[in-house]
Formats: structure tokens, sequence, C-alpha cells
């Protein structure tokens, strides 16, 4: 409905309006150039024709003349041109310095309320010009021969020169070239801005469903009056003009608004004012359900109008979860497991997932009307489900490049006809409606619905541009078009009852990722009902699985649906792999596509680091698979040729490595070290074991060297009072350590464990205890990612481990060699699991299931001792230097790297004289001798 208050909206951004614009600028030359330039006379009629170049009526558009403010000390002060959010202009009589015009324009800002403040000054002397922008955002790019350049802050030009700068002065209509990505601080800004407004009413005590829908609500209106939905200013103006300055009745005038975009045309009452009936109806069921009216006040309405000022044009709607998550109480946020996702993670899914083949089909069809037709009447109808799709980022970004590639199609099928942009604006098929998604709370529910309608608009607005003519021709409001996002568990819901399955195309989306000893017994019930009753190993299994299992489910029924999602990297590696992808690929599924370990990034604040895998599975035939690999797992990926990729992702066939109670080859056993389960009590640092001996001399030969995986890795000394060997007459001689042995008695009865409560009646023996009477090698269960090797050592019967050590008794050098080989290291980093992106070593699946070199010749074996022995030699010429200084990749030592090197390449040959061009071929080579390994008797070294 056309504004009677407001000028009508302009499509800034087609070159047709900038043509008139830079017209009327010339037209306004030629009026002012002879004007005697007289200040006080000629002022307000110079700045009310400057605005109208742009089509802007100063009065309708909440501009003022002789604004009266404070300057900065408090003085009084009038500014000549005053547009709250948008423009300061002073001006002088011809001849007078400008430069000081600024600066007093500049007196006024610190007095400002921060929703008022300007976006830019501007000073004039009927001759020239001095611009300044205070927002530090450049302005919509333009050609440098123009005059323009993108960047400015402060430009100076005369009356002449203006039809060229007209471009300067985008910002009075909200537009500047910002792009929408997640580190835009448009993006940033916006974010916050919601927060604080959720942060005033919640103090307020307005809270739960009415709250969300409100600011959801909220975020509407602040979109539509910078896109051409709302007339330009219309919503800042509408709460400015008719709410008190103290905004008690601003949740009366806010809920008026709400119930006029939910009534159409015809509906409203012909005694509507003028200032209602000038908002457009927009349906769609956003503003239909009833809310408790807000008790608002002052901060609430400086918190919206603060909103006011962003350019929300310019802000990427799949930021929305973003919003969502700065909003939500933290404690819920971790009970749901929510994780938001960055818009390179989703082009990460969708890219190989269907968007890269959709534009190989695109490239081949140039030139050919009918493939451009059957292309465009396949994206089209496509169908993509998100069965935990939060606030629906992953679907917004899927929609939002569905239309570019449309957009792409249309102008390769308009290519030299003449067709009115009315015309071309019913071409335009593609629609939100291809959107499903699934999501738990109502709120991020709603949110998804709101950012897909956002994005649907703004990419008609991008089509407008293209294409010529009005956004109006595009603008689908009256809303009609209504994704499908259901409020629902999706773990109990039949995902047919949201989607028609027959014509689903993808399921997408980045479910919750709580581990297996995270979740909240609903979950774990939730996790173990879809997948077969009697598994075995579903306890094992983190939540995320489960949308693995009911999207194969799904695809088992409909093998044309494929499927993409995001996880924790732990199910990729160690005891998960065999039970989740032993279902899958019993049920059919096998792997497209997989993006190796990668650190999520995603744009909502305060969430930790996760390291990630993508993996997209079907059943679909002659899939090309593709398998990316991130050297530095916090950098880009680089693209693998591979000829299929495994569920350890890496090149070979399905092969699963199960955990084992023994060794596969004929080894020696691995074993955890000592643990004491006596709450500290019997572990010491060096100064507590000189005063504990100071009070117990005669407890001297109790104490050992005590090693944990922190201790052996750093070099870090503690000390175990160990009784275990001690007989009972010795030990009651001693008081002080009777002591220590009552206290773990009571701390071991006091836990609800029965084992743990069982070992109290044995005080002074640990739950599982490792000594040896020789040597021994020692490596740590959690090594650092960043290391090439981990730290494996000799120790002597003198030092006992703790359980966060793995050891193995009377290992020799040969034992060692290979352990500590880059043969080793490759199998470890593919079937172990992971703490964080740290290795978390498992005796079980990485020891018990490493098959070892075969049929070991003499001359072999004492070739690997020599060089495991140089290896040691290299470390004792570095006195001083703990393990951790010595395996860190930048400060290793030259003689450390070499005889690893030269270990490496021994042992390489112990499998094959060919040399390995990289740890994927040794992988798949070991896979290759497991697979053979588990089929028969096991070989001996």
């Amino acid at each position: 409905m056309p504004s009677t208050l407001l000028p009508p909206r302009l499509d800034f951004g087609a070159a047709g309006n900038w043509n008139a614009i830079e017209a009327r600028a010339r037209d306004f030359v030629d009026e002012w150039k002879d004007a005697e330039g007289y200040e006080k006379g000629e002022a307000q009629e110079f700045w009310r024709e400057f605005l109208q170049i742009f089509g802007i009526d100063r009065r309708r558009a909440g501009a003022y003349f002789e604004f009266r403010t404070r300057k900065l000390g408090g003085a009084q002060g009038f500014v000549d041109l005053f547009w709250p959010g948008r423009l300061i202009a002073e001006q002088k009589s011809a001849g007078r310095d400008l430069g000081k015009a600024v600066e007093q324009a500049l007196d006024y800002l610190p007095a400002m309320p921060d929703h008022e403040l300007p976006r830019a000054v501007v000073a004039s002397d009927f001759r020239t010009f001095e611009l300044v922008r205070l927002d530090g955002v450049a302005s919509e790019s333009h050609d440098v021969a123009s005059g323009f350049t993108p960047g400015d802050r402060r430009v100076s030009f005369t009356l002449e020169q203006l039809p060229d700068r007209v471009r300067h002065f985008s910002f009075l209509f909200g537009l500047d070239d910002t792009t929408l990505n997640e580190q835009n601080p448009v993006n940033v800004k916006a974010a916050q801005d919601i927060s604080a407004l959720h942060e005033v009413l919640k103090q307020q005590g307005y809270r739960g469903k009415d709250l969300e829908i409100f600011l959801t609500r909220i975020v509407f209106c602040l979109f539509a009056e910078d896109t051409g939905i709302f007339d330009s200013g219309q919503f800042r103006q509408y709460v400015r003009n008719e709410s008190n300055a103290d905004g008690r009745n601003l949740g009366r005038v806010l809920t008026e608004l709400f119930d006029i975009l939910d009534t159409a045309p015809e509906n409203r009452q012909t005694n509507t004012p003028a200032t209602l009936a000038a908002f457009p109806y927009i349906n769609g069921g956003l503003f239909a359900d009833p809310i408790r009216t807000p008790q608002l006040d002052a901060d609430s309405r400086h918190a919206i109008l603060t909103a006011t000022q962003q350019n929300w044009a310019a802000v990427n709607p799949s930021i929305f979860g973003s919003m969502f998550q700065a909003v939500m109480d933290e404690v819920e946020r971790r009970n749901l497991g929510a994780h938001y996702t960055s818009e390179k993670n989703i082009l990460r899914l969708i890219q190989p997932l269907f968007l890269d083949d959709l534009y190989v089909e695109f490239e081949a069809a140039k030139g050919s009307p009918g493939k451009l037709q059957r292309l465009h009447d396949k994206i089209a109808n496509l169908r993509f489900l998100d069965p935990a799709c939060g606030s629906g980022n992953f679907l917004v970004i899927t929609y939002r490049e569905l239309r570019r590639l449309e957009h792409k199609l249309l102008e390769q099928q308009l290519k030299g006809r003449n067709v009115l942009p009315m015309d071309v604006a019913h071409l335009v098929r593609v629609t939100p409606d291809q959107m499903a998604g699934i999501e738990l709370e109502e709120f991020p529910s709603k949110v998804a619905q709101l950012a897909l309608w956002l994005t649907d608009h703004q990419m008609n607005i991008e089509a407008a541009k293209l294409f010529g003519g009005s956004v109006d021709l595009y603008m689908r409001i009256p809303i009609k078009s209504q994704p499908n996002i259901v409020c629902a568990n999706a773990l109990t819901t039949d995902w047919g009852d949201v989607v028609e399955l027959s014509a689903l195309n993808y399921i997408i989306g980045n479910p919750p990722f709580n581990g297996s000893k995270m979740m909240t017994p609903e979950m774990r019930t939730e996790l173990t009902a879809v997948f077969p009753k009697g598994l075995r190993g579903v306890g094992i299994l983190d939540f995320v699985t489960a949308w693995y299992a009911k999207a194969a489910d799904v695809m088992k029924r409909y093998p044309h649906i494929r499927t993409a999602l995001v996880a924790t990297n732990s199910i990729s590696q160690g005891e998960q792999v065999g039970v989740l992808w032993g279902y899958l690929l019993n049920e059919g599924m096998h792997i497209d596509f997989a993006h190796r370990t990668f650190q999520w990034r995603n744009e909502a604040p305060g969430v930790a680091a996760v390291f990630c895998v993508i993996i997209g599975f079907s059943q679909a035939k002659n899939v090309k698979p593709r398998l990316f690999d991130y050297p530095n797992i916090k950098g880009e990926p680089i693209e693998l040729v591979v000829r299929r990729v495994n569920p350890y992702l890496v090149d070979g066939g399905d092969i699963l490595v199960t955990s084992r109670n023994t060794p596969i080859c004929d080894v020696p056993r691995m074993v955890s070290g000592n643990k004491p389960i006596d709450d500290g009590n019997y572990l010491f640092t060096p100064a507590e074991k000189d005063r504990f001996l100071e009070v117990e001399p005669g407890a001297e030969g109790l104490f050992r060297r005590w090693l944990g995986g922190e201790e052996f890795i750093n070099g870090i000394e503690r000390w175990c009072l160990f009784t275990g060997d001690t007989s009972p007459a010795e030990l009651r001689k001693l008081p002080h350590v009777m002591q220590r042995i009552q206290a773990v008695k009571s701390f071991r009865e006091s836990r609800t464990s029965i084992p743990t409560r069982k070992l109290a009646e044995t005080p002074t023996q640990f739950h599982t205890t490792f000594s040896s009477h020789g040597t021994y090698v020692a490596m740590p269960q959690v090594s650092s990612e960043r290391r090439d090797y981990i730290p494996i050592a000799f120790l002597g019967p003198d030092v006992l481990c703790g359980d966060k050590l793995r050891l193995i008794d009377n290992a020799t050098l040969l034992v060692f060699g290979v352990l500590t080989s880059r043969m080793h290291m490759a199998w470890m980093r593919t079937v172990t699991g992971r703490l964080k992106g740290d290795y978390q070593y498992s005796g079980k699946i990485v020891y018990n299931n490493f098959p070892w070199p075969e049929d070991v010749t003499d001359a072999q074996r004492t070739k690997i001792e020599e060089l495991a022995q140089a290896v040691l030699d290299a470390r004792v010429n570095h006195p001083g230097s703990t393990l951790a200084d010595l395996y860190d990749p930048l400060a290793m030592p030259a003689d450390l790297r070499k005889a690893h090197t030269d270990l490496d390449r021994a042992v390489d040959k112990l499998y094959r004289s060919k040399k390995f061009e990289s740890d994927d071929e040794r992988v798949a080579m070991l896979l290759a001798r497991y697979q053979r390994l588990v089929g028969g008797d096991s070989k001996t070294m």
C-alpha cells in the first residue's frame, strides 16, 4: 500500500534510478550556481531541494531545520538540518571556512543518544561541499573516474561536481556496499542490538514465548524498512513519532502495528490512522499469534531505535541463528547441544552434495534452450529437509544458492530476448516452499521461517537489480510462501509427516553434538530407539549418530535421497566406527564425500571450538567419491583424488576395525598404568614429599617416582606413596602413613560405585596395578595432534605410571621402533579416537588391531633396533629438554628428526620394498592386511 506520509520507494540499486538522481542533481546545480549564497536567507530552501534530488521529502522523512541540541560542554546549539540517524547539515555563507562548520557539527554528537547519531556530516557554502562519513562504511562502489572512491571518509567537491558525486550519499537510503558474510561488522552489530533489546525486556519481566515472538517481529520490521517492504525509515519514524519519550505507550503502539501487518487492506477499519494504514499487509503467520502486550519504557524504546540505526538490508539472515544463540540461556543451550553454523561450513556441505553438480550441469546447458529449461525445472522441484534445523542456517544458505543459480539460468535463457521486467518476475520459480525443517524448540523454528522469508526478499532485490524493474514486481508480499518448519522432536517424529518423502531429494544439517557421556537419559532412550533392537555397542555412540541412522532408514525406503550431515570427528574414529558404520554399511549406505577433521567455526558468541567432520552418504549409484583434507585443521581444505572413501575417511574399502582385548599379532600385551582411586592422598609434589618426610622419616623407602600423562610429557616431578607391597607390621610403625591409608579407605567408602566401595576393604592396594621388574615402554593416552610422533619412552622398575599412560612390559627395541614409526602413527591417526583435537590412544583399537610386519629377518630386526637406539641417543643429546620440547614440530632437534626419518624408512621396508608416497597409502595397505588377518590366523614377527 503506498504511503501517504513518506516518499515512494525507490529501487536505488538500479542504474535507471541513479541516472534520474544525477539528472535532478544537474537541475539543482543549474538552479543554484548563480545564487548569491546568503546563509540565513536561503539555507533551508537549499537543503530542502538538495534532499529532493534523492526523492526525499524533508517533512515526511522526519528531518528538522534549526534543531535545538547541546554542544560538547553543555552549551545550547542549533543544527541547520538534522535528520536523526542519517545526516547533520551545516550551512555557511559563500566563502566561509567549511572545516570549522564540520567541527561545529561534530561538537553536537557527544550529547546525542545513540539511536539518533547521524551517519554523516555535510557542510556547504553554496559553492562547495565537505562530506564526512561517521560510520566508517564505504558507500556504494562506483567508477573511480566519476570521482567516487570506495572507503572515503572525508571528501570535498564543488557544486558543479555534485552530479558525479551523488553516490557518496547512498547512505541516505541505508544502502552501502557491505558484503553478506558472518564476519561483516554489520552482522555482528545487528546481533548485539537484538541481544541488548532481549536483555532489557527480560529484565523487565517480559519473557518466554511472548518475548521470542516479539523479537522475531521486531527483526522483520527492522529488515522491512531497509529493503523496500516498508517505506524507507517508516518503522523508525512510527516508533519515534507515535510513542512517548518514556516508552510507556510503546507496547500498545507496536501491538497496533502488528495487528495492522496481519490485516488485509479490505479488512482494515476505515478510520485506521494514516500512519498505520501506510504499512503493507504481511500475512504469512508471522503476526498472527496473539502475544501479551509488553509494558515498555525509555530503555526498551532506546534499544529499538538504536537497532533501527543498522543497515538491515546488509544483514545476512543466516546470522539470525547467532542472534538466537546470543540471547538463549547458557545452561539451556548446553542441554540442547545447540551449535550454529557459519556460512563457510554450510557451503562445505552443500557444494559437494548437490551445488557443484548443478553448476556442472549449468555450464553444459549454456547455449541450449532445452537443457536450460530442463535444469530450471529440476532446481524448481528440488526438496530439502533439515531435521535439526535450529534457526534455519542450512536452509537459508541452500535457498539463497538455489536462487542465485536460478538467476544465472534466467540470464542465459533471456539472452537476446526483449522481455519486460514484469514478465521476468513470473519466471522466478524457486521458492521457500522447497525447504522443510524440524526443530525441537519453538523460538528457533520461528526464527528459521523468518530467516527464509527475509532471504527470499533479498533474492528478489537481487533479481530486480539483474533484470530491471521495481522490487515490487518480485516481492512476495503478502507472504504466501510457507517454508515447512515444524516444531517437533526429530527423533520421535516420522519425517514423512513433515515432507513428502517421495519428493524429497536431500537431507542436510548439523544435529546436536552431545557425546555419549553427556547425554541425558531421555536422549539415550531416543538414540537407542532409532537403531535396531539388540544392536551391540549402541551405548558408546554419540547423540548425533541417531540422525545418521534415521536418515539411513529414510534412504533405504527412498534410494534416490542423499544425505550430508555434520558430526564430531568421533564417528569416524575409535570404537564408534565399528558400531555406526557397521550398521549403515549393512543397510546399503556408502560414503559419497567427506571432509576430514577440521575446527568448527560459527558466528555465535562464546562457543568453544569443536572438531568436526562432514559426511555425505547414500545408496545412489555412479557418485564420484570426493575427499577433503585439512593439512591445517583451522585452515582451508584440499581435495584428494580417491577411488573410494571408507568410514575412516581414507581411500580404501569399507573395512571396520573393532575393539579387541588381545593383539591380533603375536606381540606383548599393552596395559594401562596404575589407578590409585585415592583422592590424591598417595600423590605428592616434591615439596609435599619433603614436608611429609620431616614428620615421617621412616616412610622414605615407600616413595616412588610417579608419572601421569602430563608428568611424562612435560617432565614434571611427582611422587607416589606406594604401600601395596609393605608389610602390615611396618605400616603400623608409620602413623602418618596410616592416616593416609585411612583417608583413602574413607574416600572409597563414600563413593556410589559398588566396585569402588568394595575396594575400600583393601585401601593399600590400587584399583589397577602395574609394576615391572625390568624395563618397559610407556606412551601417553592423550597426545597433541600437532606432534608428528606420539612421544614414547623406556622406563625402569623404580617408576610408577598412572592410568593415563599405556605400558608394554619387557618391550624390545624392535617393538619400540615400530610403535614410534610413521607407519604406526598413520594407523593411529586413522583408527584412534580423539579428545577435542588431540589423539586419544586406545590399546584395544589401535595397538591390538595393528598389523605388525610379517616374516621379519634377523638383518631387518638388527637394523630396526639400531635405528630405534639412534632415536633414543638423539634425545640424550639434548639434556634438560622434555618430551614435549623434543617433539614440538617447530622445536624438534635436527638430529632427532633425522633419526626418526631413518627409522621411518626402515619400518616402511618391513612392509614392502616400494616406497610409500603418503600416509593414506600406508593406511590403505594396513587396512588390507588387517582385513586378511581377521579372516585367518595372525602371523608373528
